[in-house]
């Protein structure tokens, strides 16, 4: 398990790059704190002492997702009272660390100190730091000039440094860096570090993956354009608020304006496929930007080969994207790991959402005509990807109509569904189904994603491709309604395994078919009625798994915790459906859990306990915040409050749900087919 984030380190993000401490500004060596980059942890240890005491935390505070103050005191030491100097420490993250800090002595006569900052570079994957791995030993060679510090780690070709640096001389002894100082009565004393990183490889071996683009005006820009949300419920604009300042912190910019949004911080600001495109579908309401930037960038990364160790297949889109020492060197898959089952469906799906947002795809059955009008800009340009993907799922999808999940090897994800953990594929009785799996909300992943295509190719004048698609997304509802669906329980399996036995523990992923509009209305409010039963709705939103079941641990990762995420789509599902009580209930009970923190950010997940009995929001203790799919999941809970869809046209207010007004920032961004975004509806 990860190191637990719920002390309330203080973090700040820029890309891919992030920087971990504690609430004074202190990373500490022996936790998870320090500054990473490219999934390496090029600083471990920044430590300040006062006469070699550690100094008093008063407060914290994090302004833009870049940036942290850290306001301080001097402990009491020989000669000096406690907090007679107050200390401040400006820090901001960019492509390197930036850190001003200034001491002011508040006695009225000078006084001498001594200032010293422990320095230190571990060079630590990724996986190591977050506790997946067991750390390699690193040879680190330390230089010192009159005002550097440089960190030096060279393995298999590959060489990494951090440089320190002082704007004032430095008096090195071992990791600890010394400045005598005089301080005058109100007089500030600053020293200014910055940390800066390098990577290079040697000729001969494989290069480096190139350092991302890291554009904050591009970013602000687009955060300038998202819409404003006015409500008679404070919750929501509150959520709303903070899930538009949590998104700009987790976009990463692509080649042409646009972003995909990494999964989540501390551990994953890397490029997950099915994060990606599920944190896409979710947003449509932002604009095009984050779903262009997915597609465009997921693109990039299709698999092209077959190659077992990563899983990769030719068409497949990528589970997870990484450029530390292990996955560089293959000591992991996952420089490029395409353990994902799901995130190939999803890709179709959001290229799908993509042309009807954007104004070309309109709804219902499109003529099969021969004229119909081209594929826009920049849709045209994802099109071949998207047929790609298509056949990798034609290639996948076994006899009976139904996609499987096969690891290739046991260093791999063993679940490669969204709920990735071993034992989240749970039997009625507990027990654990072992791949090959059937996963049910995989399987309405590929019906939305075949019977959008269907649309798409006879929108485009391919009747035969539509009329494919159409008659093989039926062949897979018809073999979900009669080999998944449970009706002792009134929903639907978990999925099917090796053997096409059922895997019949009652769960929340029954709810993703109806986000992808598979069952009847009358499964469908079978399965919300089951979804809002108490062993199913713990008061904070719908357990991943029911508290009946033996397996279930409210602190599970997906065995009884609750995922905003998760309950997003199902709520929107249950809209879709017309159950409008229990989409209320869901998005009520989100809100309701996004106001227990103090910024209104919702999590990765939190423990599933019951409501009634745990009153508090319990959070999970390595839970992701901000998490974009959890963050994702505010904004699709206001466009099915809203009741929003491409081009509004009919668009109707959750009955149930508070007023709620929705007015475009000043400059609204503009769809692919170059009009504005639906963004100036009101409602209620």
């Amino acid at each position: 398990m990860e190191p637990s984030t719920t002390a309330r380190p203080i973090t700040i993000v820029e890309q891919t790059n992030f920087a971990v401490s504690d609430d004074g500004g202190d990373m500490v060596p022996g936790s998870y704190h320090g500054f990473f980059a490219a999934d390496t942890r090029f600083l471990s240890r920044f430590v300040l002492r006062l006469d070699g005491s550690r100094l008093e935390r008063l407060s914290a505070a994090v302004g833009e997702h870049q940036r942290a103050t850290f306001y301080l005191a001097n402990p009491r030491v020989a000669g000096l009272r406690a907090a007679s100097v107050a200390v401040f420490r400006d820090r901001r993250i960019g492509r390197g660390l930036e850190e001003r800090i200034r001491l002011i002595s508040y006695r009225a006569e000078p006084i001498q100190l001594q200032l010293s900052i422990e320095v230190d570079a571990d060079f630590a994957d990724i996986f190591e730091a977050r506790g997946a791995r067991r750390r390699r030993r690193r040879v680190v060679t330390t230089e010192h000039t009159d005002r550097h510090t440089v960190f030096t780690y060279e393995n298999a070709g590959y060489r990494r440094t951090t440089q320190v640096t002082f704007s004032r001389p430095i008096e090195p002894t071992d990791h600890r860096l010394n400045f005598d100082l005089t301080l005058e009565h109100g007089r500030p004393w600053d020293l200014n570090v910055t940390v800066s990183t390098t990577r290079w490889s040697r000729r001969g071996v494989p290069p480096l993956p190139p350092e991302r683009t890291i554009a904050p005006r591009q970013v602000q820009k687009w955060r300038e354009r998202i819409p404003i949300i006015t409500s008679s419920d404070v919750r929501i604009e509150r959520a709303w608020r903070q899930a538009g300042r949590d998104m700009v912190s987790l976009l990463l910019s692509g080649p042409r304006g646009d972003f995909l949004p990494a999964a989540g911080v501390p551990w994953y600001l890397a490029v997950f496929g099915r994060d990606a495109c599920i944190t896409a579908l979710q947003t449509p309401m932002l604009g095009p930007e984050i779903s262009h930037g997915t597609l465009r960038q997921l693109a990039a990364y299709q698999g092209s080969v077959v190659d077992p160790w990563r899983e990769e297949e030719p068409g497949k889109i990528p589970h997870e994207v990484r450029t530390g020492e292990l996955a560089t060197l293959g000591r992991m898959p996952f420089s490029r790991y395409y353990g994902s089952s799901d995130a190939t469906p999803l890709y179709v799906m959001l290229f799908v959402a993509a042309c009807r947002w954007g104004g070309w795809l309109t709804g219902g059955r499109a003529p099969r005509s021969k004229s119909a009008p081209p594929l826009p800009a920049p849709l045209s340009e994802f099109l071949p990807a998207v047929e790609r993907a298509l056949a990798w799922i034609d290639d996948h999808t076994d006899a009976d109509g139904l996609l499987r999940y096969r690891p290739h090897h046991k260093r791999g994800i063993v679940n490669q569904v969204w709920k990735d953990s071993w034992d989240s594929m749970r039997y009625s009785d507990g027990s654990i189904a072992a791949p090959p799996i059937a996963a049910v909300e995989v399987q309405g992943y590929v019906v939305a994603a075949r019977r959008g295509m269907g649309e798409v190719f006879a929108a485009l004048g391919r009747p035969a491709d539509a009329l494919r698609q159409e008659t093989a997304a039926a062949l897979t509802t018809a073999a979900v309604e009669e080999s998944m669906w449970m009706a002792d329980e009134g929903t639907y399996a978990l999925g099917l395994d090796a053997d096409g036995r059922q895997i019949g523990g009652v769960a929340s992923n029954a709810g993703h078919l109806l986000w992808c509009g598979v069952p009847t209305r009358a499964r469908a409010r079978a399965v919300a009625e089951r979804l809002m039963a108490p062993d199913m709705f713990s008061g904070w939103g719908v357990r991943t798994l029911s508290n009946a079941n033996p397996g279930y641990n409210p602190i599970g990762y997906h065995t009884g915790s609750v995922w905003p995420h998760d309950n997003s789509l199902i709520a929107a599902g249950m809209a879709a459906y017309g159950q409008h009580r229990a989409a209320w209930r869901v998005i009520d009970a989100l809100l309701d859990a996004a106001v227990t923190d103090p910024q209104a950010r919702l999590p990765e997940l939190y423990a599933g306990f019951d409501r009634r009995s745990t009153p508090h929001l319990v959070p999970y203790p390595t839970a992701c915040a901000p998490q974009a799919w959890a963050t994702g999941a505010v904004v699709l809970a206001v466009q099915t409050m809203l009741g929003a869809s491409p081009g509004n046209a009919g668009a109707r207010h959750l009955p149930g749900a508070p007023s709620l007004g929705l007015k475009a920032a000043a400059d609204p961004p503009r769809t692919s087919a170059g009009r504005a975004a639906p963004r100036g509806r009101r409602s209620g």
